[in-house]
Order: structure tokens, then sequence, then C-alpha cells
């Protein structure tokens, strides 16, 4: 048998299988717009896998208990006491304005007042986190979220998406292709050898 079948089959059958499966990739995402009844996977699926992913988000990956989580140790103090000050300075204006209680109106009173109800606060952060939980619970949907970022997502902004994501297992589909090419192409070349071709 001449040695020609022995390299052209596999060369050719490594070129199909890279070349058939490079374009069922890029058949993926292209073409964009239906052309001759085709039109690629992702931008004919798009609504669909949007909501696919939202609701993958929500129940399997992101719970909104998880995300709110590390609020629950949150230190209160900070973030309120700056506003606490500007709502007491604001209203020690109002109040020191009027003649009789303008004069029991003293730094140390409000101090006082200050440092209690940021204790009360800080007592009750628990309670207070939990009902901002149960808020964002109600009102947070994870799901509707991530299904109108993906479904807002121009077509070649997802594109790009699924490449960064998927781009290594896309190169190797490509070279899968080619190595069961050439190895078809040897198993057809060893078939014309047994039968003497």
């Amino acid at each position: 048998m001449p040695w020609l079948p022995w390299i052209l089959l596999p060369v050719v059958g490594a070129l199909i299988g890279y070349a058939t499966n490079w374009v069922a990739i890029r058949m993926l995402f292209h073409p964009r717009q239906r052309k001759l009844g085709m039109q690629g996977l992702l931008p004919r699926r798009q609504a669909e896998l949007a909501a696919t992913i939202g609701t993958v988000v929500s129940e399997d990956l992101i719970r909104i208990e998880t995300l709110l989580e590390p609020l629950q140790n949150l230190d209160l103090e900070p973030h309120v006491a700056p506003i606490l000050d500007k709502v007491i300075a604001k209203k020690v204006g109002d109040l020191q304005s009027i003649p009789l209680i303008g004069s029991m109106i003293t730094p140390d009173r409000l101090s006082g007042l200050r440092d209690a109800v940021l204790r009360e606060i800080t007592a009750h952060r628990a309670d207070i986190m939990s009902g901002v939980a149960k808020a964002a619970a109600d009102h947070v949907d994870i799901a509707a979220i991530v299904e109108a970022k993906v479904a807002g997502l121009d077509l070649e902004d997802l594109e790009r998406v699924v490449h960064k994501v998927a781009r290594t297992e896309f190169r190797a589909i490509e070279w899968w292709g080619a190595i069961l090419g050439l190895l078809i192409g040897l198993i057809q070349a060893l078939i014309l050898f047994a039968l003497g071709q």
C-alpha cells in the first residue's frame, strides 16, 4: 500500500474535525440575525438563557440570605453616629431658639442623648439587621436582576462574556475535533491497508 493514504487521510480528517468544531462553536453566536432560516443559538435563545441563568444564580449560587449574612456582624455605630450628629445639630438649632426649652439644652445633655441612642441601636443591632434582611428578601429579586442583565446584554457583549468564561474549553473542543479526525483518518488508512487497497 502506498504511503499517501497514511498521510492524506489523517491530515484531511484532522482538518475536517478541527474545522467542524470551529464552525460549530462560531454557530453558537452567528449569524446574529436569522439568515436562510438559521440563527446562532445564543442570539435565538438569549431571553430563555437569561431566565435560566437568573433562576440558577438565585436558587443555586447566591441567595439573599447569603448576601446579607456578613451584615449580621456589622458595627452600626460608625455609620449611624455621623448621621445622628447631623440630625441632632439641626434639631438643636431649632429647639434652642425656643425661649424656655433652649436654656435646658446643654452640650452634656445632647452628648448623653446621642450616646443613649447609639447604645440602643447597638443593643438592637440583631433586630435591625433582621429587619433589613427581611425587607431585602421581600424587595430584592436576584433572579430578575440577573435575567435583566443577561437579556439586556448586546449580542457582541454576550459573546465576549461567554468567550471570557469558556475560551480554554472552546480551544480544547477544536483540538479534540482535530485529534478525533486524525484518528478516524488513521483508521480509514488501516481499513484500506487491510482490504489491500
